[in-house]
Order: structure tokens, then C-alpha cells, then sequence
């Protein structure tokens, strides 16, 4: 089985401390240089191309579909088209529009939502940068709007589906990947830690950190030319939330990892994960691609922590 290699993300993706990621960024835009001197690793398969003007793009490559064993995502969400929202530990807001909640006025432009409330929605769920778009079925108490924005790492789970759907220490590894990769919650990041606001596709947006250039995007930080066949592959019609945890856990998968990440909350297992799949994020301990990486003790106490929320 061909294994992914040749991701490489910039240390500002790389999930190291902040000034160590500023540093380093500063490091790489002085020195311009060729990936040798950037001690940049060129892998095997793809190659990393240089053009006229000295930049590198960064690869990656897609492993070929091994049919090991995965997840069997659900395939109907919903009880007869029903759509829904179903909020966190915590109270949060339902908001007329992505502005600040605290710029916001009750009653006219944000509402009071329980926590650990399932909402009935009358049209599905939509997502737009940090948020997630919804039209309530039935108003709220003291609400002028039913429709508005609720942001999206206060949300437990929709009727989208998507991470709410795997299992504890599945979705906690992918917790524990996005923390590393510096993305933590965020789905829509893109390289140099732009953002992008709509979900319709890939972003395809070519970012440059100094010499170093890439598309990547996306809480998984996929390249274009990775995300279509897989995207293909799963009949992935959007870039949303959803289609990219779908997206991750088949990549897992074809790299030959999800068995140990299934199997996580077990620290020998958490370990054959993360040493499996260090050939395709950076960050990951043991990665060959001289970036700098978390330990091993430090994304497993991370990965504690996430368990303990989906138990």
C-alpha cells in the first residue's frame, strides 16, 4: 500500500506554542531559500516543485484505497426529514447575524438557547465561517427572529451529521490532530491562518509563508489536488463541517490507522496511530519532515482531555 507522504505544513499550522510558530515563520521568510536550504525534506512521491520565481509548492499525496476496515457512517439522520440543532454543555445564543454577541442587543439580535437543548429546525442546517445558519421550527420566548447564526463549537451535534456521529475516541483523536495542526475547532482555516467563510468547495485559495506556498484548507488542512478524488470518492458535494470529517477519517482509513485510532483510549494504541499517520500531518511526533512536532505526552494528555467530553 502506497502511504501518504510529502504533506508538508508550515510551523504555523504545525501546532507549535505561538512565539515558537512566529519564530519560525520569521525564520522561513528570511530565508528564501531552496527547500534543501529550509531543510525541507522532498519526498519520493509527489516531488515538490519550484517555479521560476524560487517559491515551492507543497505536496501531498493520496493513498490508494487499501478496503481495510471504517467507519460505517449513518445513513439516515433524520426521523422523516426532521431537521434539528442540538446545543452544548453550556448556554449559548441564537444571533441575527455572525456580528460579536456582545455588539448585539437582546431580544432584537440575539436569544437565549439551553444547553443540552435539541432544537427542531425547519430547513437544514447551513454553515458559514464560525457558524452555524438556522432557521428555528418554533420561536422562541421573547424572540423577534427564528432564523440566525449559533456559533459552531457550541453546538453538540445537527441533523448534518458529521464528527457528532463517530465514536468517542475516534472523534476525540480528530480533537487531538486538529490541536497539533493548530486548528483546534476551526473548519476553516486556511494556509498562513487565513480563514474563508463559505463551505460551497474547497477555498483553492494559494497562500505563500515566505518561499514556501500551499492550499491547504480546512480543519484537516487538505490540498486541492487531495481534496477532489477524495471528495470524488466519497460523493462529497460541499466542504462543509461534515464532508470534511467524512473526508479525514476515509483518509485515516487508507492510510491503514483507523483501527488504532478506533481503539485510542488506549495509550499503545493512541501511540500506533499517531506514529502511523506522521507521514501525512507534520506536527505529529516522529514526522520525517524536520518540522517542529508536539510529543507524544503532550497530545495524548490532550486526547484524555477529549475523551473525557464525548463519555
Amino acid at each position: 500500500m502506497e502511504r501518504l507522504c510529502g504533506l508538508i505544513l508550515t510551523v504555523i499550522l504545525a501546532g507549535a506554542p505561538a512565539q515558537a510558530q512566529d519564530s519560525a515563520l520569521d525564520d522561513l521568510k528570511a530565508a528564501g531559500g531552496t527547500a534543501e536550504e529550509l531543510s525541507l525534506p522532498v519526498p519520493a512521491a509527489p516531488q515538490a516543485v519550484a517555479s521560476a520565481e524560487g517559491l515551492i509548492e507543497l505536496p501531498q499525496f493520496l493513498p490508494e484505497n487499501n478496503y481495510e476496515p471504517g467507519f460505517d457512517w449513518p445513513v439516515n439522520k433524520t426521523a422523516a426529514g426532521e431537521e434539528w440543532l442540538q446545543t452544548g454543555a453550556e448556554p449559548t445564543l441564537l444571533k441575527i447575524s455572525d456580528a460579536q454577541s456582545d455588539t448585539l442587543q437582546f431580544v432584537t439580535g440575539k436569544c437565549a438557547l439551553a444547553a443540552n437543548t435539541k432544537y427542531l429546525l425547519s430547513a437544514k442546517p447551513g454553515f458559514e465561517g464560525e457558524h452555524i445558519k438556522v432557521s428555528l421550527k418554533d420561536p422562541l420566548d421573547g424572540c423577534s427572529f427564528t432564523a440566525g447564526y449559533v456559533f459552531m463549537p457550541h453546538v453538540k451535534a445537527t441533523s448534518a451529521g458529521g464528527a457528532s456521529e463517530l465514536p468517542a475516541a475516534v472523534r476525540a483523536f480528530l480533537d487531538t490532530l486538529a490541536f497539533s495542526e493548530g486548528t483546534n475547532e476551526k473548519y476553516n482555516f486556511i494556509f498562513t491562518h487565513a480563514v474563508f467563510q463559505n463551505y460551497t468547495d474547497h477555498p483553492r485559495k494559494r497562500k505563500c509563508a515566505g518561499k514556501l506556498c500551499s492550499d491547504a484548507a480546512g480543519r484537516y488542512q487538505f490540498l486541492s489536488n487531495t481534496w477532489d478524488p477524495l471528495a470524488a470518492d466519497l460523493g462529497l458535494q460541499d466542504f462543509t463541517p461534515p464532508s470534511q470529517d467524512r473526508a479525514v477519517v476515509e483518509l485515516i482509513r487508507r492510510d491503514g490507522a483507523y483501527t488504532a485510532v478506533a481503539g485510542s483510549a488506549n495509550y499503545e494504541n493512541f501511540k500506533k496511530a499517531v506514529t502511523k499517520l506522521n507521514n501525512i500531518w507534520a506536527s505529529l511526533p516522529g514526522s520525517p519532515y524536520g518540522q517542529p512536532t508536539h510529543s507524544t505526552a503532550t497530545l495524548w494528555a490532550h486526547h484524555k482531555l477529549a475523551l473525557a467530553r464525548y463519555k
